[in-house]
C-alpha cells in the first residue's frame, strides 16, 4: 500500500508540473477575499487588509463561486459563504473545491461522491483511489489494478468516458488532456478519449490558447501545434510555458523566450517564476526576490524571502519570516504581517490550479 500511495505522490506531483507555468487556471479562483493565517486564527481580508471575517480554521481555500472549503482544528472540512457563515450542513472527513459546480467529498460513514451547491449527492463512486475535480466535463479518476493506479475520466453523469489505463493524466484544457503511458511517455487525447497526439513525448505541457504545446523528445523541447507537428525546436537545458512565453534554463540561470523561440529575457536568474497576464515577474538574484518587466529590467528591488506571481494586481510576498501584498509598483497594500496564507492562493499565484483539487479516498 506504501507504493501505491507513493506513485500516487509522484503522479499528483507530475502533474503539477507538467501544468505549471500557464497560469490559466480551469479553477477560476475569486481573488478579492484572501485567506491569510496569524495567532492561530484565519482571517478572511481584501487585497487593501480590509478585513471580512475571522475564524478559528487552521486551512481554506479562495472562494470559487462564492464558496470557500475549509478545514477546522479537528480536521473536518466544511464550506462557506463570503461572510464567513456554514454554506452547507454537516462536514466532511475529505472535500475538494467546488468546479463547474460540483465538488468532491467523504461523508464520515460514507462512500466518496460528487455533490452540487445545494449539498445534494450526484454521483458516488465505489473502488476508487483518488479522483479530480470536474475540468470541461470531465474529472480524472483513479483506480488501482495489480497495485498499479491507472487514471481515467468520467463525464458530470459519473458514466466512464476514458478507460483507466494510463499512469498519469493532466486535467482538460481547450479539449485536450496530455496523457502518460507506462513506458513514460506522453501524448493527448480528446474529450471522448480518442488519441489525437500519440504518446511518445518525455515531457508534455497544456496547449496555449494559439494552440501550441511545448514538448521534450530526445532531450529537445519542441513546440508542436494540436495536430502534433513540429513548429520549432529549442537547444534550451528547460521549457515552462508562461502563457505565450516560455520561461528557459541554460544551464543554472533563467530567463525567457518569446512565442517564435526568440530570448527576450536573456537567462541570468537564479529563479524566476511567471508572468502570467502580468507586465511583471518574480527573479531571484543572490538569494532573495526581486521583480522584472517584460524587457529584463529589475523593477522592484532584491528584498522578497519569497515573491509569487501576480493576481489581479497585487502578489504575496515574504519579508523575513512574515507575509504581506504588493501592488506593481512595490507598495505594500497589504504590509507583512501574516505567519502564512492560503496554500491555495499560492498555488493558483503559480498557475497550479487549486491545491484542494484532488480528493484521496485510499
Amino acid at each position: 500500500m506504501r507504493k501505491v500511495y507513493n506513485q500516487l505522490i509522484f503522479s499528483i506531483l507530475t502533474f503539477f508540473i507538467m501544468s505549471c507555468g500557464s497560469n490559466e487556471n480551469a479553477s477560476r479562483p475569486q481573488t478579492d477575499y484572501l485567506m491569510v493565517f496569524s495567532d492561530d486564527s484565519c482571517h478572511c481580508i481584501t487585497y487593501n487588509d480590509t478585513p471580512i471575517f475571522s475564524s478559528d480554521n487552521t486551512n481554506a481555500s479562495l472562494f470559487y463561486n462564492d464558496i470557500a472549503t475549509v478545514q477546522d482544528a479537528n480536521g473536518d472540512w466544511s464550506y462557506i459563504n463570503r461572510k464567513g457563515e456554514r454554506k452547507l450542513s454537516g462536514s466532511y472527513q475529505k472535500a475538494t473545491v467546488f468546479s463547474e459546480g460540483m465538488a468532491w467529498v467523504i461523508k464520515h460513514g460514507d462512500m466518496p461522491g460528487a455533490i452540487n451547491e445545494k449539498g445534494d449527492i450526484k454521483i458516488s463512486l465505489r473502488d476508487n483511489h483518488s479522483v479530480r475535480v470536474f475540468m470541461e466535463g470531465r474529472a480524472a479518476v483513479a483506480i488501482v489494478k495489480k497495485k498499479q493506479i491507472l487514471w481515467g475520466f468520467i463525464n458530470k453523469d459519473g458514466h466512464e468516458i476514458v478507460k483507466p489505463e494510463y499512469k498519469t493524466v493532466s486535467d482538460f484544457r481547450l479539449g485536450l488532456a496530455a496523457v502518460q503511458n507506462f513506458d513514460g511517455k506522453w501524448g493527448y487525447i480528446n474529450l471522448n478519449g480518442e488519441n489525437i497526439i500519440e504518446c511518445q513525448y518525455s515531457t508534455a505541457y497544456p496547449f496555449n490558447d494559439n494552440g501550441l504545446a511545448i514538448v521534450k523528445s530526445d532531450n529537445k523541447y519542441l513546440v508542436i501545434n494540436r495536430e502534433g507537428n513540429t513548429i520549432q525546436t529549442h537547444a534550451y537545458d528547460e521549457m515552462i510555458p508562461d502563457g505565450v512565453w516560455a520561461r528557459v534554463r541554460s544551464g543554472k540561470q533563467w530567463g525567457w523566450c518569446d512565442e517564435k523561440g526568440q530570448t527576450v529575457v536573456a537567462p541570468s536568474f537564479e529563479d524566476c517564476r511567471a508572468f502570467g497576464q502580468s507586465d511583471i515577474a518574480p527573479v531571484k538574484i543572490r538569494g532573495k526576490w526581486a521583480y522584472t518587466d517584460r524587457s529584463g529590467k529589475i523593477v522592484i528591488k532584491r528584498q522578497f524571502t519569497e515573491a509569487y506571481p501576480f493576481i489581479d494586481g497585487c502578489a504575496a510576498v515574504k519579508t523575513g519570516t512574515v507575509w504581506g501584498f504588493i501592488d506593481t509598483k512595490g507598495c505594500f497594500t497589504v504590509n507583512p504581517q501574516y505567519d502564512y496564507i492560503s496554500q491555495d492562493y499560492l498555488y493558483q499565484a503559480l498557475g497550479l490550479g487549486s491545491s484542494m483539487s484532488t480528493l484521496q479516498i485510499k
